[in-house]
């Protein structure tokens, strides 16, 4: 345990989670995707370029840790555009009665005598 450092190691990855949750939650675009669609391939790159730079400064830990918290959904995201999956975080819009009827019928309760 005195190895870890809280900040560094437990708060970026709960600021990319975070970020994960409210970009999902959110319908705003950029560049005519949705924003939880760029934002773990923008923190994971971002990430990773500032550290490479040395951008990172007296930061620097925080900010790979950031990128190494982001990469694994930046990778699965990536792998489901090149296979040419879909995967939307979002719920369905409607509810769906299926395998009960959508409609109930006119006659329904009527016995025939």
């Amino acid at each position: 345990m005195r190895n870890l450092d809280l900040l560094n190691d437990f708060g970026a990855p709960a600021l990319v989670t975070v970020i994960n949750v409210g970009t999902r939650a959110s319908s705003a675009t950029m560049f005519g995707q949705s924003v939880s669609e760029i934002a773990p391939y923008a923190i994971a790159g971002l990430g990773y370029l500032a550290v490479g730079m040395g951008w990172a400064g007296r930061h620097e830990a925080f900010v790979k840790n950031l990128a190494i918290a982001a990469a694994p959904l930046a990778f699965e995201k990536l792998y489901n555009r090149i296979k040419g999956t879909v995967v939307t975080g979002r719920p369905m819009s409607r509810v769906s009665r299926y395998p009960a009827p959508a409609s109930e019928s006119p006659f329904q309760g009527v016995r025939l005598v």
